[in-house]
């Protein structure tokens, strides 16, 4: 199937199986900008102890050269401080800052199918494939580039700016001096992050644009994902028949029991059910055509009477389900009916007594 004609828009169904995927709106640069961001933020947030670390470093190591040949380890430990004071803070906060854009593109889920063992993931030739192909070859020579030079530009101009500053850090104080370095480092940075932060955005507007378009769908595969939220509509229908089929023989299974049967001549047949744990006759069977007539035969080869009453039967076809009581509006008309098949089976019996005497 072409791409020409993939112009239904994706469902949620079919959305969320990309996300499933791992195939969702990203850009790759998004983490690595936001955690060098973090980084910043936290050098200038505790600018004033690292000027007061980095000092203190410097005096212990320039002060005294001959320090650690006499073994005193305090230029170690100072080392150590002023790269703890560096560094422990600025990984937390870029590990962080790259979970929560992590977390932003990919949403808070746990999906153990990604993580699960599949065979194809182990396959390098699918994926060396990709990184050959001159697409992608050309796309990624592209982006690197075009992120190299606007980063590389945005700094250079940037440092160029701060130059002068940079000349007269030799004749400041230490502490003057790494607090200025500091300043500096920190506008540098945030002029690179934020030309790094324009090509991102542009990576993944183009990246969304790019699966949107991949998660088009055609006719076919609307039509699919419809049957199979619905369910099949030839399994359905076969469901239904097997439904109906069903009933018509817990119908016929019920007709043995009525005591007699109300007919619409020939289209409807209605039985019923009236016995000594009854409050109030049952409707214990009906059905229309074939089915009426399959009634009155089972009717006849166990002696039920079969009596013609065109609007009862309508009526209590219409108004009363298979299995509920007749309501209060027919009770006339059927006890009518019923006392004349008791009065007929009470006059049967008498005769088979005189023939029997």
């Amino acid at each position: 199937m072409s791409d020409e004609d993939r112009t239904h828009d994706a469902t949620d169904a079919r959305r969320e199986q990309f996300r499933k995927e791992g195939r969702f709106a990203r850009s790759r640069d998004a983490s690595g900008i936001v955690a060098a961001a973090a980084v910043i933020a936290v050098i200038a947030g505790t600018r004033g102890a690292l000027t007061q670390a980095i000092s203190h470093l410097t005096v212990h190591t320039f002060g005294d050269l001959d320090a650690l040949s006499r073994g005193d380890a305090t230029p170690l430990r100072a080392a150590t401080m002023t790269l703890g004071a560096l560094v422990v803070p600025a990984a937390i906060a870029a590990c962080i800052g790259g979970l929560l854009v992590g977390f932003a593109q990919a949403g808070i889920r746990l999906d153990l199918d990604l993580v699960a063992p599949k065979p194809e993931r182990l396959d390098p030739f699918a994926k060396l494939m990709e990184i050959l192909s001159p697409k992608h070859a050309a796309t990624e020579l592209i982006g690197s580039s075009l992120r190299v030079v606007l980063a590389g530009y945005v700094g250079y101009r940037v440092l160029l700016l701060e130059l002068p500053k940079v000349m007269r850090l030799a004749d400041l104080p230490i502490a003057a001096s790494a607090h200025e370095l500091a300043t500096i480092a920190v506008r540098v940075l945030l002029a690179v992050l934020f030309a790094l932060a324009v090509i991102a955005g542009g990576d993944y507007l183009q990246h969304r644009l790019s699966l949107e378009k991949q998660m088009k769908m055609t006719r076919k595969e609307l039509m699919d994902e419809m049957r199979q939220q619905d369910g099949d509509p030839k399994l359905k229908a076969r469901q239904k028949a097997r439904a109906r089929a069903m009933a018509k023989q817990r119908a016929l299974n019920n007709v043995k029991d009525a005591s007699v049967i109300v007919t619409n001549p020939t289209h409807v047949s209605v039985a019923l059910r009236y016995g000594k744990k009854d409050r109030a006759p049952v409707v214990v069977a009906k059905g229309h055509d074939e089915l009426a007539l399959q009634i009155r035969r089972i009717a006849r080869k166990h002696g039920i009477p079969i009596l013609e009453s065109r609007a009862l039967a309508r009526a209590l076809d219409a108004e009363v389900p298979i299995g509920k009581p007749v309501p209060e509006q027919h009770f006339l008309a059927v006890a009518r009916i019923l006392a004349f098949v008791f009065a007929l089976r009470g006059a049967s019996a008498r005769d088979v007594r005189r023939q029997r005497a």
